[in-house]
């Protein structure tokens, strides 16, 4: 019997490009494939070089033919260089729509190219309307070695996987550009696990890194034994290198037939995927930061109420960018209370940056004697008491609204804006007030969560966190939410208990649940009667709000069903929710 052994060397590359920066990406792309010549392979993630997700960017020829000639720059940069290989990912173009593709690039310069075939059309992405799809892949052959290779969506199937191992591949390797999601990463696992055990081939998992819009794609990548078993995960949400060898050892019998095919990894770092909470954390923190700095943002500012939300978004931004770049503005009126005061110079103290307090009174006051004086001229009668006290709540974030964005203007910078999923789905918020701005990093967080996220990120600190410990003052946190617009003012006394509140809310929105089924269940969860009216009234409000969030700035997605791209619900319709 007589045996021969075989090594592939590959390089891992989970880096965070920018959508559209062609040039940038491949140079980052180089700088790798320079760093890690003695690798047999460089590997980057979907749409590396073009950024990802694109949208309808991909349909601009011009976009498409600058592409097409960057590609044969970097190519021919391969060639020079004398390798390594490289599988990186790229946009191609065809005959009526483009591909989603990855480029198999060998040290003689020679181009392949894998074109991804399951196109997803769900959630966040509209991949079907902007790309063609594409034929099973095959294999691609580097030292001996059969690499089968596949995009993001393809592993989530079985299809291409079984035609991967009908051609005998030795191992597959799947690059991806999968956005964070609460919970996702197991059922990312369970997915390659099964194609392992379906090919009883290896599989390495490489993701990108980084916010794109209201996207951040996580890292987080692995590889799998033939077994399943993680033998090596990088870290999420940070650009990480992995060297990874892998050993083939094959024996021949007598008759020349191959009697043993065995790879093996060698064991590499596993970094833990982080839990829950801290990832929700890292994934808001990471998306705003590259939202500021993918968009050339000098500074960032939002104002401070003393509340627990925008107390959240000031930490995030601080821990995102760093307190000299982040401005916060407490702007009180005669309702705002001494104590909402105190905690928001606590909350700047903490925190370390640049603050000041503006109170809108003299300007609030105005707004209210040209209403009084114009209105019912203008409008020929006089307002109801109700509508008026409420064009009075309403006059006092919109004249914060106009304010930050006159500081936005004058200083330059992006306006945060601070209102939590909850109140976004009834529609406790104000148009051009409190919902003004630019980005809202905690747009897809439940209120009941960001309570927990405040107490998470008091009890923890990471080396990435641009900011100190114990950054949000306990009495934000402890003191009952209140929009303070009116006397005796609070939050519950409008919505219920935000448990409740959540629950139902997470039943309506996330499962689609009709209002009858989602009091059931409720009740079932909560081990409390609830009123059926209260369920209807917040599944109106949840309907009637449609038009509000059409105008809300983007934000992170978190759920499955964030508010923005993975929500279409029609404004105007004559159905129940």
């Amino acid at each position: 019997m007589t045996a021969a052994k075989g090594v592939l060397r590959l390089a891992l590359i989970q880096a965070n490009p920018t959508v559209g920066a062609i040039e940038a990406n491949l140079a980052l792309a180089l700088k790798h494939c320079e760093s890690n010549r003695d690798a047999d392979l460089v590997v980057f993630p979907e749409c590396f070089a073009s950024g990802y997700p694109l949208e309808d960017l991909v349909l601009r020829p011009g976009f498409l033919s600058r592409l097409t000639r960057a590609i044969d720059g970097f190519a021919d940069a391969v060639r020079k260089l004398g390798g390594p290989a490289v599988l990186i990912g790229a946009p191609v173009a065809g005959t009526e729509l483009p591909y989603n593709a990855a480029y198999f690039i060998t040290p003689d310069g020679t181009v392949r190219t894998v074109l991804k075939t399951e196109l997803p059309n769900i959630d966040v992405f509209d991949e079907r309307r902007v790309f063609a799809q594409g034929q099973d892949p095959k294999p691609l052959d580097l030292k001996g070695w059969r690499l089968g290779a596949m995009i993001c969506e393809d592993m989530w199937h079985g299809r291409v996987t079984r035609a991967l191992a009908d051609e005998l591949v030795d191992i597959l390797i799947v690059i991806n550009g999968s956005p964070f999601e609460v919970d996702k990463m197991p059922v990312r696992l369970a997915h390659a696990r099964e194609r392992v055990r379906a090919s009883g081939k290896p599989l390495v998992y490489l993701n990108m890194v980084g916010g794109q819009d209201e996207l951040v794609l996580d890292g987080g990548s692995f590889v799998l034994d033939a077994e399943g078993e993680i033998v090596a995960q990088m870290p999420a949400f940070a650009e990480a290198t992995l060297r990874l060898e892998l050993t083939r050892i094959r024996s021949w019998a007598e008759n020349g037939s191959i009697e043993i095919d065995n790879i093996e990894q060698a064991q590499g770092e596993i970094v833990p995927y982080p839990d829950s909470l801290e990832s929700i954390y890292a994934a808001c923190t990471l998306g705003l930061r590259d939202y500021i700095e993918k968009n050339g943002f000098p500074q960032a500012m939002l104002g401070v109420s003393g509340g627990l939300d925008s107390a959240l978004v000031a930490a995030l931004a601080v821990d995102a960018i760093g307190p000299d770049r982040v401005v916060g503005v407490m702007m009180p009126t005669r309702f705002t209370g001494h104590e909402s005061l105190e905690l928001a110079e606590d909350l700047f103290r903490r925190l370390g940056c640049r603050h000041g307090v503006a109170p809108i009174g003299a300007m609030f006051d105005a707004y209210e004697k040209t209403l009084d004086e114009i209105g019912p001229g203008l409008m020929g009668t006089r307002p109801s008491n109700a509508a008026r006290s409420m064009a009075s709540e309403n006059f006092q974030p919109r004249t914060r609204g106009a304010l930050l964005m006159a500081l936005s203007n004058a200083y330059g910078g992006l306006v945060l804006s601070t209102g939590n999923k909850s109140e976004m789905s009834v529609g406790y918020a104000t148009l051009y007030g409190d919902m003004c701005g630019g980005f809202n990093p905690i747009k897809d967080l439940y209120k009941t969560t960001a309570f927990e996220l405040c107490r998470w990120r008091n009890q923890n600190h990471r080396d990435w966190m641009r900011g100190g410990r114990d950054p949000i003052p306990q009495g934000i946190i402890d003191r009952p939410p209140t929009a303070e617009l009116k006397p005796d003012q609070t939050d519950e006394a409008a919505l219920g208990s935000y448990e409740v509140l959540d629950t139902i809310l997470r039943l309506l929105i996330e499962h689609l649940l009709e209002p009858a089924e989602a009091l059931r269940q409720a009740e079932r969860q909560l081990g409390i009667t609830l009123d059926s009216a209260y369920v209807k009234r917040i599944a109106s409000l949840v309907k009637s709000a449609e038009y509000k969030r059409r105008q809300a700035p983007p934000g992170i997605k978190l759920t499955g069903r964030p508010f923005g791209k993975g929500w279409r619900y029609p404004m105007t319709n004559r159905a129940s929710l």
